[in-house]
């Protein structure tokens, strides 16, 4: 199966593959992108724990997508051949959890960054003025509106407004512009609705770069223990975000107002996009990472 050059259609061909050939996999969408993309989520497991993973937040971070896809497809062969998977009875791990996977939260922007933006595209007129004569495959990180979606989440909003308002942004951006208000974007409405419906356990955003775990918000570090067993794990490092990479996020907003764990990855190292070639290393370093969230304490 071919995870580079990860859009939207690699995506929807991928799943639409996955539940042909395996019953106990299901993907259903949890709501639709700017431009009608679907926002496809895979549901694999039948534990009381319920785990969700999410990535590509960010367009320039479609490894992510890649990543999470793949886990899905391996874990459901592992299944259908009852094999040891990550070192653990898959069987056993099928037991413990119900995994919900969206592996592309910013269908829109990966395929942006991955196949360019046509001059017919409703959205070309927001992007070319955002973008300022950059090219849009090497910065673009924003939704079709110019939203940085992981910026879009209700977790000290003004905050982070006064944050990016010093850094000169002050509308429509290829980076770190939070909206006019928190979830004004389809994409993290469907992502609010889909949590606040199932609230899950444990929650990971899927990111790149840097090899690190992010596990507080505002100073809450409850979670840090259970970051140093995911790191341990995996490798990377459990670290604290700063500046404006420190609140509005997906893992701000569950932390904030659920009191639940959640965590961002930041795999892999270097300059987003992430060369294709680190793809076996961050599926070995996260495979163990994601596979430990059905059996930590939490």
């Amino acid at each position: 199966m071919d995870f580079n050059n990860f859009d939207y259609e690699k995506l929807t061909k991928t799943l639409s593959a996955l539940v042909k050939k395996y019953a106990f996999a299901s993907v259903f969408s949890c709501g639709k992108s700017v431009l009608g993309r679907d926002i496809l989520c895979i549901r694999i497991g039948k534990g009381k724990r319920k785990i969700f993973l999410n990535g590509a937040h960010h367009s320039l971070e479609w490894i992510t997508s890649s990543l999470l896809a793949s886990y899905a497809c391996d874990y459901a062969a592992a299944l259908k051949d009852e094999t040891e998977f990550c070192g653990e009875n898959i069987l056993k791990l099928y037991q413990s959890a119900a995994f919900y996977i969206v592996p592309m939260v910013n269908p829109d922007g990966v395929n942006f960054v991955i196949n360019g933006i046509k001059k017919n595209s409703p959205a070309y007129g927001v992007v070319k003025g955002a973008l300022g004569g950059r090219n849009v495959k090497k910065v673009w990180q924003a939704n079709a509106n110019g939203v940085d979606l992981n910026h879009n989440y209700d977790a000290s909003f003004a905050e982070g407004k006064k944050m990016e308002r010093e850094m000169g942004i002050f509308g429509a951006n290829y980076t770190r512009y939070s909206g006019e208000e928190p979830f004004s974007e389809p994409e993290t409405q469907a992502v609010k609705a889909l949590f606040e419906k199932e609230k899950f356990d444990i929650s990971v955003a899927f990111h790149s770069q840097g090899e690190e775990i992010y596990y507080d918000f505002a100073g809450n570090t409850k979670y840090k223990r259970t970051a140093e067993a995911l790191a341990k794990v995996s490798g990377y490092t459990a670290a604290k975000p700063g500046g404006i990479a420190s609140v509005t996020g997906f893992k701000d907003w569950v932390i904030d107002k659920f009191s639940l764990p959640a965590f961002t990855v930041e795999a892999g190292k270097g300059q987003n996009p992430l060369p294709f070639s680190q793809f076996e290393k961050i599926r070995k370093d996260n495979y163990a990472l994601i596979t430990e969230c059905a059996f930590l304490r939490l």
